[in-house]
């Protein structure tokens, strides 16, 4: 057992920290005012290979594992919460066709957000159906030569900049969650139409409702089997979870560090905060919990490295870590005090951006069912 980091993680980590601290930090303000997603520093960080680094050489990504890709995560979020998201989840459709696309479907689109000219999505949550999947109303009826598509998907990471998006849609709705599959959808296409969505946080982020009218989808564009896009959805989803938790990570490490400075220099009383008993537990208390995080995330993408993605633990890891962010953001927040309330420092940014950790890419609830169902022998690993 090792808990060190081999040489290629330690210089990988120090190499994306440099670069996140260069060309992240000094931007999170100035994105949150604009509310415009972070289009040079996204390229920027293609360039480097930064952006689905698990993307394998021969369709141009970087072919890191997925360790790899939680520590590009963790330090992309510990330097702005609201940036380093932005760039991260440029990734969010591309599993999804590296494990079940065609080759075609790869070399074509899987380039295309590596290179840093699009990001991609992938449009799961409905009005009517966010946690349950099996809900969702969206239909993909059968047509000479293809599909057409027709609904509304919800709260759709890059739904509205994206070139591309992932749908998921009902080919059997008699059927259920097996009657669910997957499709790849150029946004230009005709009846494809995308509204931007205002939120509490994450201002930077492109977050959308997407309206689908008669959208025709070729037959080249079935990503996988007919019929079979629960079940690629799930083994996306035991992947996609420890990502988020590294990308909470990365918030709750950043709120910490920047309250454990603040309470070295600002003093209270005669003597430095962190000299005073009930500041010192609320930094202890953080970085116990961060630590833990820190374990639980590490080993679940060591696991998914070794082919044993676990779904009790990748949803353990991004409970855990998304627990964590919004605790370590509120009492880094408590710990600035009037300050960390107004915007002139970064602790208000980050404690409305880690917020969302919570809900997105499945409820604490929905990963404490999962985790349930798996210790009473009603979900197999």
């Amino acid at each position: 057992m090792n808990f060190e980091f081999e040489e290629e993680h330690r210089i990988l980590r120090d190499s994306v920290r440099e670069f996140a601290e260069k060309e992240i930090m000094p931007y999170g303000e100035e994105y949150d005012e604009k509310g415009e997603y972070p289009w040079e520093i996204f390229r920027k960080a293609a360039k480097l290979g930064y952006v689905a680094a698990d993307i394998p050489e021969e369709y141009g990504g970087a072919g890191l594992d997925y360790l790899g890709c939680a520590i590009i995560a963790e330090e992309f979020t510990r330097a702005d919460s609201s940036i380093g998201s932005a760039v991260l989840t440029a990734s969010l459709g591309c599993p999804m066709v590296k494990y079940f696309g065609t080759e075609e479907q790869k070399e074509k689109y899987l380039s295309k957000v590596v290179k840093g000219e699009t990001p991609s999505a992938i449009a799961i949550t409905e009005p009517d159906a966010g946690s349950d999947v099996r809900g969702i109303k969206t239909r993909a009826e059968r047509v000479e030569g293809g599909w057409k598509l027709n609904g509304t998907k919800t709260f759709i990471t890059n739904g509205s900049i994206s070139d591309w998006v992932v749908i998921l849609a009902k080919t059997q709705p008699e059927a259920g969650y097996r009657g669910i599959s997957a499709f790849l959808v150029e946004t230009n296409w005709e009846g494809y139409e995308a509204r931007r969505i205002k939120k509490m946080g994450l201002n930077c982020h492109d977050t959308a409702e997407i309206y689908l009218k008669d959208v025709f989808v070729p037959e080249t564009h079935l990503i996988g089997q007919e019929n079979f896009g629960f079940y690629q959805l799930m083994r996306f989803f035991n992947e996609s979870r420890v990502f988020v938790g590294a990308v909470q990570l990365g918030m709750a490490i950043g709120a910490y560090e920047r309250a454990l400075e603040y309470a070295k220099q600002r003093t209270a009383f005669g003597k430095p905060l962190i000299e005073h008993q009930a500041i010192q537990f609320k930094l202890a208390d953080m970085w116990k919990d961060i630590e833990a995080a820190k374990l639980l995330i590490y080993k679940a993408a060591w696991l998914i490295d070794k082919g044993k993605a676990n779904p009790a633990l990748s949803s353990a890891a991004k409970l855990f870590a998304s627990e964590t962010a919004i605790k370590a953001t509120y009492e880094a927040l408590q710990i600035f005090g009037g300050y960390g309330y107004s915007k002139e420092y970064d602790i208000e940014r980050f404690y409305r951006d880690a917020r969302v950790g919570t809900i997105y890419e499945g409820t604490s609830e929905i990963q404490k069912l999962i985790i349930a169902r798996v210790l009473a022998g009603k979900l197999r690993l």
